[in-house]
């Protein structure tokens, strides 16, 4: 199993306005870039999607900590209850080993979404997925 990284940074109008593209019967779904319905469904995404690929779940959490690290001082709440503190990390690093996917987000003070995730592949748990970087190599 390995792991890749996904980010998206946006509005709530947004994702209103392209909520049928985050379903994969949606024809414009490979080519939006706001989240999926389901997070496996990043999978389905093309390869210039994936943020980041990793071996062990350890680092896909660590990238996964630089990036809110990056989104911290946009938070509408500086100190939310579901922050990625120490224990959120070994939560998700957990969560990933066991073929988890992790999802985590967050409301920024200009009204907008963050979501940071890492999603398990081959295999995913929730899907018969291929890797997207298999899939669009050929």
């Amino acid at each position: 199993m390995h792991y890749h990284g996904y980010e998206w940074r946006g509005s709530d109008e947004e994702r209103a306005r392209h909520r049928a593209a985050g379903h994969i019967d949606s024809p414009g779904f490979r080519s939006s870039e706001v989240p999926p319905i389901k997070i496996c469904w990043w999978l389905r995404r093309p390869a210039h999607a994936v943020q980041g690929t990793w071996d062990a779940a350890a680092d896909a959490v660590g990238w996964m900590a630089e990036r809110y690290a990056g989104i911290e001082a946009a938070l509408e709440d500086p100190a939310p209850f579901w922050a990625a503190t120490a224990g959120r990390h070994g939560a998700a690093e957990r969560d990933l080993s066991a073929g988890r996917d992790v999802s985590w987000g967050y409301r920024l003070r200009d009204g907008g979404r963050a979501f940071i995730v890492a999603v398990c592949c081959s295999p995913n748990g929730w899907e018969d997925l291929r890797c997207p970087l298999a899939t669009d190599a050929g």
